[in-house]
């Protein structure tokens, strides 16, 4: 029989979300007599909960037995076979025998879809890591339905812990399904990740800006807030110049705007490593103050609970603390879910639609890893099959990984031809080409060159290259560079040099050896990392072994990358400085402007403007990285007429 499984709310499409709420309605008030109370009769739930759970696990109890259902429970699997090695590929095809529908709830991002591959019966996800909670994101959609009568138009205000909160992550993408206005108040280091921002704007359209929280301020302890709307387009976003007058007119817009929930989460401690999030600044905590603002007489007050000192208890005696009639609506909305899905076994129905992207496997041994250290594929190898979806517009346009179980992201350096055996750097200019290889299950994706050799692959032939830049000649551009930033930086203190991940890195700390010479003083170096396992932004030492949270707020922000060319690289690192403090300016320097922009990015400083055709390749080599070349810039072809057959191997596989 065909199942259906949650793991994530994209498995549920607008139209099936609203057919669970009616369902919930008329649970709501179900005849505990009636016929309707025996529609799960002679089913059985089984609950595996490897976290601790108080709401999700006894409403799912609660809701089945409700329906004339029974369970068997294992709410603490560290007595279960798991504490003697067994894996979850295992505990999922033996429990699944023994019931007719799965809830689980697990540490691993990702681990819930892992079990539903090897389950028989439909899977629900009750939480996995930091990943997503989708029927917690159920009772919180059909709690505001209930309380404002329609989601479209709405704006929530979402606080706390962003970074890690999984109830957080499938709300922002159902609210955007939904046409809500998103405005986040993190705590200090613990953003909307970056990987949930691409997907708002690649899926949902949402686009972002930054705004001062001076608005909130008098509620809500933060230091920023991001504005995320379908509704209201601006490009500040695309300007690394913090405009003024944009950013008065953003000010204004959110100052207007009516709020009509803030939804509370708490710091989630026993997912924060150590050093992994900062804690500096207050955390957004909602008091007695709320419920004094005028302009925040209508606004309910939601939580997930459990709550610590986020939210104060004054809050449970107004009638906008709605969170403990949020806690109850988990029952019908549980009981409509599991009879939703087990009536769709063997009906035939077909999975709603989703915008699906091409998948990957990499054919050779060599495993592509997930750059998530908590993801199921991490850690349960023989439980899983990695795979990722494959996004063709990433940063640069880029070729983007993302992973199937967890949404992490990873950005692929080098692609190669199984037939052929030849690997080359991927590039834009490649994209068909890969297409193809992808569609035919001829594509390999290695991490270095040295992946790529160790399995036999030698590297595709190229077009004629020749140098553009010398080592001198960069070195006199750095320094010219460096002179305009310090001629145009009034207060040298709060500079702060921060290098794209990884040669906008290395030429960052050359830029900032060079300012520290003309201020006299030390300047502070930081990095961004667009994709990569641990924060996105961190301060470098001048050993570069004790990296930590950096301070952006009030700054002079100078971003420094080697190459721009589409301008989308740049966009997704103003993104995360922007979500992750308030600059006073953000200025742009590049070692080299290809042009061909897609987004309108003008650099503040470039060393070199070099138009290029889209078929050429412009490659900045440093003696940091490439050990054993020298400073330079070059330029080759990928594609030229000599070597046009290259990148086809079909035709040309011995070239």
């Amino acid at each position: 029989m065909r199942k259906r499984d949650l793991t994530t709310i994209a498995d549920l499409s607008d139209q099936e979300i609203l057919e669970i709420f009616s369902l919930a309605d008329t649970m709501g008030s179900l005849d505990r007599t009636g016929p309707e109370s025996k529609v799960c009769a002679g089913k059985i739930m089984a609950t595996l909960f490897y976290e601790p759970s108080t709401r999700t696990r006894l409403s799912f109890e609660s809701a089945m037995q409700r329906l004339g259902g029974s369970v068997i429970s294992c709410p603490d699997m560290k007595s279960s076979s798991t504490a003697k090695g067994e894996s979850i590929a295992d505990t999922a095809r033996v429990v699944s025998s023994y019931s007719d529908i799965l809830i689980i709830r697990h540490y691993w991002d990702g681990a819930v879809q892992a079990m539903a591959e090897y389950a028989d019966v439909p899977v629900i996800n009750a939480g996995d890591g930091s990943h997503e909670h989708p029927t917690q994101t159920l009772c919180d959609l059909y709690t505001l339905r209930k309380e404002k009568g329609e989601l479209r138009g709405l704006t929530v205000v979402i606080c706390g812990d962003l970074k890690h909160g999984r109830t957080i992550h499938s709300l922002v993408y159902a609210l955007a399904r939904f046409g809500v206005h998103l405005i986040t108040l993190a705590a200090s280091g613990m953003e909307l990740p970056q990987y949930v921002i691409e997907k708002l704007e690649r899926e949902h359209h949402y686009s972002l800006a930054p705004v001062a929280s001076d608005d909130l301020h008098a509620v809500v302890t933060a230091t920023d807030a991001i504005y995320l709307t379908a509704s209201q387009p601006h490009q500040l976003a695309l300007f690394t110049q913090v405009d003024a007058e944009i950013q008065n007119r953003l000010t204004r817009m959110v100052s207007g705007l009516k709020f009509d929930a803030f939804y509370v989460t708490r710091m989630q401690k026993e997912r924060i490593r150590d050093g992994s999030a900062g804690t500096d600044g207050g955390y957004p905590r909602i008091d007695e103050r709320f419920l004094k603002e005028r302009r925040f007489k209508d606004t309910v007050v939601m939580h997930p609970l459990p709550r610590v000192d986020e939210l104060s208890q004054e809050v449970d005696k107004d009638r906008r603390g709605i969170y403990f009639k949020q806690a109850a609506y988990g029952v019908p909305i549980r009981m409509a879910l599991l009879k939703f899905l087990l009536d769709a076994l063997g009906s035939g129905k077909p999975r709603s639609a989703q915008k699906r992207y091409p998948q990957y496997e990499n054919p050779e041994p060599l495993v592509s890893q997930c750059p998530n250290s908590n993801c199921v594929t991490r850690t349960e190898i023989d439980s899983t099959h990695p795979r990722f979806e494959v996004l063709f517009t990433g940063p640069g346009s880029g070729l983007i990984l993302r992973c199937f179980y967890c949404d992490h992201q990873l950005k692929v350096q080098y692609v190669g031809h199984t037939k052929s055996k030849r690997y080359c750097p991927y590039d834009a200019a490649l994209g068909e080409t890969v297409r193809n290889w992808l569609k035919q299950k001829e594509l390999a994706i290695f991490d270095s060159i040295k992946q790529a050799e160790e399995l036999g692959y030698e590297p595709y032939k190229s077009g004629p290259q020749r140098n553009i830049m010398d080592a001198a000649e960069i070195r006199v551009a750095i320094r010219q560079m460096s002179e305009q930033i310090y001629q145009e930086s009034r207060d040298p203190d709060r500079l702060l040099v921060l290098g794209i991940r990884t040669k906008g890195v290395f030429l960052a700390r050359r830029i900032a050896e060079e300012l520290e010479k003309k201020c006299n003083r030390k300047i502070e170096l930081g990095e961004i990392e667009i994709y990569g396992p641990g924060d996105e932004l961190r301060r470098l030492s001048s050993s570069d072994l004790e990296p930590s949270t950096l301070n952006l707020k009030d700054r002079a922000v100078i971003l420094v990358d080697d190459v721009i060319h589409t301008g989308k690289t740049v966009k997704s690192a103003l993104s995360i400085i922007f979500k992750s403090g308030r600059p006073q300016s953000v200025r742009l320097a590049v070692l080299i402007d290809r042009g061909h922009r897609e987004v309108p990015v003008k650099p503040n400083y470039v060393g070199k403007h070099i138009p290029s055709s889209e078929r050429e390749r412009v490659r900045v080599k440093l003696r940091d990285v490439e050990q054993d070349e020298k400073d330079k810039v070059v330029i080759y072809s990928i594609i030229s007429p000599d070597v046009s057959q290259a990148f086809n191997p079909q035709l040309n596989p011995d070239s």
